[in-house]
């Protein structure tokens, strides 16, 4: 899915970088090149003031900064700068208000009233009220914004949305979701005023719009009259596309950018090396699935998917296709989620029982067309680690990457690679399965599994709907769409002179969930 984690450069073109090597002298030649070690500096106290520019790995005519549309890495920074959401994720993953004052249901969970700050302005000077509110979720459920998040609010009873009072939003459901609030921290879920124009986009976010080009460059002004106290520290962010990664890292080799997204694996052990440099190493639960639609053969068949689950070797995953920055997978999403099913068994590489099931299956495997893209760490990589290791279990994969990747997803490929941001189970899993906005892409259904998380959703006990979760996982595990190898660290990189970052974030979006508000230089 593009999801987060691309044309030329403009002035931060590849060649235009490489010619820079004489003036910067330690640029890289290519990805496996290594810079002149040295140590690391240590971050110090945040001055106010300067330019921050951020080089992303992605970039194309087609990106947005619509609040409500977007997947791109590109996007989701600049969705980060200019709004604001209900409620967010803090660095331990935990759910905390953000524009929201409180968001609290009724002991059924079917009715929820969620209040907003009071003081909070728009970048156009005008309060934040629960007009607003009303506002953006009948944007997102309008069919015709095509919001990506539409699935995910199609729950609420549009007709029986209602303003209690100028700050306060009661919102009735057609069913029970004592998870609700949790929707409403997604990227694509900004707070946007009555009247809002994605062509001139206004916001609460802490920085301002003044310049878009898709594909090349966006420029944000500090809002000075952003709610957060003595945020942002800098005083304008520009996001760079920069869609090739040696040009991406010689970028911020030469101090042409600050900081980067999608550090190549290869290269951390040379950033870290340089005292001029920083990664940015966080541990997430986002993952690049092999997605098998259940809806066309061979995947038709739950013996062959189990067969396909057993051909590919996990641990090589891990240290060929991330160098080490990554955790297995079991074939089960929604890693960090505190409902994961830990007693499932690991799934390991058996290409002879494969062998065997697709023997009991009676299904003839064809030669296997294996779609990727290069969007997201390990796309690449992956792919050809699953080709070579089917080959032991009699099965014959081709690797493509096709330049329309994206063409009908989801649902076109039968065979295809992907990508997702970290997500608790029940939201992950009402959005890939269930009917969620992305279902399509497998096809899979299973009724018990979807009437367990249908229960788990009116749970309010929060140890009883994690045992429901773990249920649920377990029919995933065994009959599932997806292989999921891996849970892949985020690395980022910057200057040794921005501080503010942190440790990271476990979202699975680069640089600290691009909370560039926090981010400034050193004293």
């Amino acid at each position: 899915m593009q999801e987060q984690d691309n044309n030329a450069v403009n002035e931060l073109s590849r060649r235009g970088l490489l010619m820079g090597t004489a003036a910067g002298g330690l640029l890289i030649a290519g990805s496996g090149a290594m810079l002149a070690p040295s140590a690391n500096a240590a971050t110090a106290k945040i001055k106010r003031g300067g330019v921050l520019r951020v080089g992303v790995g992605s970039g194309s005519t087609t990106e947005t900064q619509d609040a409500h549309l977007g997947g791109f890495t590109a996007d989701t920074a600049r969705q980060y700068q200019l709004y604001d959401r209900l409620v967010t994720r803090d660095s331990n993953f935990k759910l905390v208000n953000e524009l929201a004052d409180s968001f609290t249901p009724n002991k059924s969970g079917n009715v929820w009233t969620v209040r907003v700050k009071k003081g909070v302005k728009f970048h156009n000077g005008r309060a934040l009220t629960a007009d607003d509110v009303i506002f953006t979720i009948q944007r997102i459920l309008n069919p015709a914004t095509k919001a990506i998040r539409a699935g995910a609010l199609s729950g609420i009873d549009a007709a029986k949305l209602k303003k209690v009072d100028a700050y306060t939003v009661s919102i009735t459901l057609k069913s029970a979701n004592v998870t609700f609030d949790e929707l409403f921290s997604d990227y694509a879920m900004g707070i946007v005023p009555v009247g809002y124009n994605p062509t001139s986009p206004v916001g609460t976010g802490p920085f301002k719009f003044k310049s878009f080009t898709p594909g090349v460059k966006s420029v944000y002004t500090k809002n000075t009259s952003y709610w957060r106290t003595g945020e942002p520290y800098v005083d304008s962010v520009e996001i760079i596309s920069i869609p090739d990664e040696t040009a991406r890292v010689n970028a911020l080799v030469s101090g042409q950018v600050d900081c980067i997204t999608d550090l190549p694996n290869s290269q951390v052990s040379a950033v870290k090396a340089n005292k001029k440099l920083a990664v940015l190493n966080a541990k997430t639960g986002a993952y690049v699935p092999i997605a098998m639609n259940c809806l066309k053969g061979p995947f038709t068949d739950v013996k062959v998917r189990q067969a396909f689950r057993l051909m590919i070797d996990r641990e090589a995953v891990v240290k060929q296709a991330y160098s080490g920055f990554a955790q297995m997978g079991n074939d089960v999403i929604g890693r960090y989620d505190e409902g994961y099913n830990t007693k499932l068994k690991q799934r390991d590489y058996d290409p002879e029982k494969a062998k065997a099931l697709i023997k009991a299956s009676g299904v003839t495997i064809p030669k296997m067309e294996l779609k990727t893209t290069d969007e997201a760490s390990g796309m690449l990589t992956i792919p050809q680690i699953f080709a070579l290791n089917a080959k032991q279990a009699g099965v014959t994969v081709e690797v493509t990457q096709p330049s329309d990747f994206w063409t009908g997803w989801p649902g076109a490929s039968i065979f295809a690679m992907d990508y997702y941001v970290n997500r608790t189970y029940l939201q992950g899993a009402t959005l890939v399965y269930c009917g969620g906005d992305y279902a399509k892409e497998t096809g899979w259904s299973n009724p018990e599994f979807e009437a367990l998380i249908a229960q788990a959703l009116k749970t309010p006990n929060k140890a009883l709907r994690n045992e429901i979760i773990a249920d649920a996982q377990e029919i995933e595990y065994n009959e599932g769409g997806y292989i999921v190898t891996s849970f892949y660290n985020k690395l980022d990189a910057h200057s040794a002179k921005v501080t503010g970052f942190g440790a990271g974030h476990p979202s699975g979006n680069s640089l600290s969930n691009f909370t560039l508000r926090s981010v400034g230089f050193t004293a």
